[in-house]
């Protein structure tokens, strides 16, 4: 058995990353990652194009994990699968559960208690106890203060803990990753991991840099979208 490296949340082009899923793979691949979770929002077609490119890139010992991150009626949760699922994820999170067992992937709350984002909240954090597979308790994109109810939340409930650097410009990427201990380096192995707990969060804090270089990917896309 091993401890990997995963980066858990990423958002490409595909979204409203700035990076194209082949140019994330290479990037995460350098830094150390031995897999990563495209997650852009509402859509699986970053993973589905990654995992295309990863073949053409011929690179060993390098895993996709097919994810998304949906935009529910509670907030935004991370959806991770062993395979590339068919059909749309429903946005009720009750039936979003019910969706993730049929098509065997799990379901963690994305940034759950920061502020001004699309955040479940802590009360639905706790209420929705039983939906959770694992617990998104830390996300460098936001203050560590933002954080620590869902560490604390994740740790008194026992449930899994993952971070992710919710990386949408190249510097962010590998911010924040999640440790998994596998005994194999496939998508099968780490989901079932990440299931078990068998994961140690990484507490990585965004540096001036790639906030700056954030703030300013943001204010590109409005201006593209405007134009």
């Amino acid at each position: 058995m091993s401890w990997i490296k995963v980066e858990m949340h990423s958002h490409s082009t595909e979204s409203d990353g700035s990076l194209k899923p082949k140019d994330l793979i290479k990037l995460a691949f350098k830094k150390g990652c031995k897999a990563i979770a495209i997650t852009d929002h509402d859509t699986f077609r970053g993973s589905a194009k990654a995992i295309k490119e990863l073949k053409l890139l011929n690179l060993k010992d390098f895993v996709i994990i097919p994810s998304n991150e949906v935009r529910t009626s509670w907030g935004d949760i991370l959806v991770y699968c062993v395979s590339l699922p068919e059909g749309e994820p429903p946005k009720d999170p009750f039936e979003l559960r019910d969706w993730c067992n049929d098509n065997l992937c799990i379901m963690v709350p994305a940034h759950p208690t920061h502020p001004f984002r699309f955040s479940i909240g802590y009360r639905k954090l706790v209420e929705g106890k039983e939906l959770w597979d694992a617990v998104e308790v830390w996300n460098s994109r936001g203050l560590a203060i933002f954080n620590r109810q869902a560490l604390d939340f994740a740790k008194k409930s026992g449930l899994p803990m993952t971070s992710g650097s919710d990386a949408h410009v190249p510097s962010e990427l590998c911010t924040s990753y999640t440790s998994v201990l596998v005994n194999k380096l496939d998508v099968e192995d780490i989901i079932s991991s990440i299931r078990e707990g068998k994961t140690r969060p990484h507490f990585g804090i965004e540096k001036l840099r790639p906030r700056l270089e954030s703030i300013a990917w943001a204010l590109e896309r409005r201006l593209l979208k405007s134009s």
